[in-house]
């Protein structure tokens, strides 16, 4: 027995060769884009060893904490979202295609569209983390396929990059991508009485191909390494009536915010700085001329009613009243009285520096996504623009053929004859776009000139197209701007300008 749980231990405790390798950049980088407390518990560093404990953490109290890391994959985010309504989900099962509709509970049997699904819970992981993982389950049932029982059917849901414990891959042209995979799930035990969340614990799920019956065969661990089923208890391995792992795991490489994370550690200290400078430091300092050989502590101190004490003149230091209703007298020949403040040079070099880092952060990030594409380019800003819609496509190429294979597994479970699977076709929009509405009106405005002075009827409806693909180019769909060229093919001038007009006219 005991040499069983070791074995099992063996299991649970495999690691792929490049977890470990990651690990503290993960950290990093989920730390980055969370932000919050714990990234200024994190990273947020003493100025040195003159600062006291006590002054470090009231310091800490109140440094803003900064979260342009996560603004600029909002960005991101958000540009290949829009772009969502466009992508093309059909001829898949009737149960899918209400699921991806967010019918009957959804794609993840809580309501969410399978646009949503993506754009809300995956998206965002894929931008910081470079990796995320889907899987496809289903529950366990006694008839011949899902499609049959009244009820049941598949659903999705993520695994966070820290959970994706191992994982090898199948030799090309096998049904199943990977071979193996171990995966950490956190299962939430519940009251029984109150059935209120309680505990949190690990559990570990173990896939594989058997080598004999090229079935996938699942079993699942507890925190100790027991073989359990689905529940807790002691069960050995399942054999599903699958030939893949219905796994998929959706990767651009590198996270979009990895350079940058040091930048907005940086920004954050800097602001610590600052703002305990303003606090603490930036105080206005009254001053006044006086002759010290005259006025002074080495003199005999007076006593309370203004007379010196024994032994001569008594000395002139005593607390000054002053404000906006106290007047001073000076002498005939000396300075007037005055405040004086700290210099604000530093305080304005740090508030330049932290523009800079800002700026930084999103033109990395951007760089980030147009390496994706292997077109970076600083020559211009036409040039940047294009090579961020190319790292944008990629992205999109990338989440294009994950839901491929979710749709495959999805009627996988649904009919075990490979044959009669209903697989749904996806595809996603070819190009992304990062403009704002300034820039497509002015891009427009350019082409619009162009159309006065090229000659020829047949150009001018092109470039007309041309400025609606620039105008409304990821805002209406594909059938609609179809629609809109078609009318432009159909008119009978190519102009509607009223000037033009009656200048032809004339």
């Amino acid at each position: 027995m005991a040499d069983s749980i070791k074995v099992e231990n063996q299991i649970i405790d495999s690691r792929h060769a490049a977890y470990f390798r990651s690990l503290d950049d993960w950290s990093l980088w989920r730390r980055t884009w969370e932000g919050g407390s714990q990234f200024r518990e994190d990273y947020l560093v003493k100025f040195s060893n003159r600062e006291s404990p006590t002054d470090f953490y009231d310091r800490k109290q109140i440094t803003p904490i900064p979260k342009f890391a996560g603004s600029a994959i909002a960005d991101i985010r958000n540009s290949i979202f829009q772009r969502m309504v466009d992508i093309i989900r059909r001829d898949g099962s009737q149960a899918y295609m209400a699921a991806i509709q967010g019918l009957n509970g959804g794609v993840d049997l809580r309501g969410a569209a399978m646009n949503s699904f993506i754009g809300i819970e995956t998206l965002d992981e894929l931008l910081v983390m470079g990796k995320v993982g889907i899987y496809v389950d289903a529950p366990v049932v006694s008839g011949p396929t899902l499609a049959e029982t009244v009820g049941v059917r598949p659903y999705v849901y993520k695994y966070q990059v820290e959970d994706i414990l191992s994982y090898s891959y199948s030799p090309p042209g096998t049904p199943s991508e990977f071979r193996a995979v171990l995966l950490r799930d956190t299962v939430v035990n519940y009251d029984q009485e109150s059935l209120l969340p309680g505990l949190e614990v690990k559990r570990y799920r173990h896939l594989w191909i058997d080598s004999l019956s090229g079935k996938v065969n699942l079993q699942f661990y507890n925190e100790k390494g027991e073989r359990v089923d689905i529940n807790g208890f002691p069960a050995g391995p399942v054999e599903l009536d699958l030939t893949a792992i219905p796994f998929v795991l959706l990767s651009i490489g590198d996270s979009l915010i990895k350079d940058v994370c040091y930048h907005q550690v940086a920004l954050m200290n800097l602001a610590s700085s600052d703002v305990n400078y303003a606090l603490k430091s930036n105080i206005p300092f009254y001053t006044e001329q006086r002759d010290l050989r005259a006025v002074g502590s080495h003199l005999k101190q007076t006593t309370e009613d203004g007379t010196a004490t024994e032994g001569g003149q008594g000395a002139g230091d005593r607390n000054i009243a002053i404000g906006i209703t106290q007047g001073r007298a000076y002498d005939l020949k000396a300075d007037r009285p005055a405040f004086i403040n700290p210099s604000s040079e530093p305080l304005k070099a740090s508030l330049e520096l932290q523009t800079k880092l800002e700026a930084d952060i999103r033109k990395l990030v951007n760089l980030a996504v147009q390496t994706l594409a292997s077109r970076a380019s600083a020559e211009s800003k036409e040039m940047d623009n294009q090579g961020l819609e190319a790292g944008l496509s990629y992205i999109g190429l990338v989440l294009e053929a994950g839901e491929k294979k979710l749709a495959e597994y999805w009627a996988a479970y649904e009919s075990s004859n490979p044959y009669g699977r209903q697989v749904a076709l996806i595809k996603y929009p070819d190009r992304y776009s990062l403009k704002t509405d300034l820039d497509r009106i002015q891009e427009a405005e350019k082409l619009s000139e162009l159309t006065f002075t090229v000659p020829g009827r047949t150009v001018k409806k092109e470039i007309a197209k041309m400025i609606v693909t620039v105008l409304l180019g990821g805002k209406v769909s594909i059938d609609r701007l179809q629609e809109i060229d078609r009318e432009i093919e159909d008119a009978n001038f190519t102009t509607s300008d009223p000037e033009t007009i009656i200048k032809a006219k004339e």
